[in-house]
């Protein structure tokens, strides 16, 4: 069985007045709702609801922990609350050694006075060999000599942790021996 082309094309135009016939029945809908509710004229609108009366809340929670700040947070703000305020004294007059880094400096050894007194021995980039003791600073972060021992020398350095705040730490400057 053969279809020819002219019967191709009836077929496509039968189909397009079927589709056409089913969306002219609905626009004929719409339009006789359209017109039904035009002649109905305004319609009285329902007043809204009167609102409930809430009565006031009075937060009584003020001494409790924030749900809005972490545990860990909170006792990390506790601690800090509760330990001494640590801030690098900034009208100290600086020492030579506080202009460079930890890492410029070499510890080259320990020497006892016969006094009985313990110096260090640092070395700088440029060769040059200075004598510390006990209280002196070191490097750019206000680190404070605690400690001469024969193979280092333990500072207790002034930095800022995370939160910025200024907090001690302790750092070795380590004979390379």
């Amino acid at each position: 069985m053969m279809i020819n082309n002219s019967s191709k094309v009836g077929v496509g135009l039968l189909l397009a007045l079927l589709l056409m016939t089913g969306c002219t029945d609905r626009i004929s809908i719409a339009e006789s709702e359209m017109q039904k509710i035009r002649s109905q004229g305004p319609q009285a609108i329902e007043p809204p609801p009167e609102p409930l009366h809430i009565e006031d809340f009075a937060y009584a929670a003020q001494s409790e922990p924030s749900p809005f700040v972490a545990k860990s947070l909170r006792e990390r703000q506790q601690v800090r609350e509760q330990a001494p305020s640590v801030k690098p004294d900034e009208n100290r007059t600086k020492e030579p050694l506080e202009s460079y880094e930890l890492t410029e400096l070499t510890y080259r050894g320990k020497v006892t006075a016969p006094n009985g007194q313990e110096f260090g021995l640092v070395q700088t980039p440029d060769g040059m060999v200075h004598d510390v003791q006990k209280n002196n600073y070191l490097g750019k972060n206000h680190g404070r000599i605690a400690e001469i021992t024969a193979t280092q020398i333990n500072l207790i350095e002034i930095v800022k942790d995370v939160d910025e705040q200024y907090v001690e730490k302790t750092t070795p400057l380590v004979s390379p021996n």
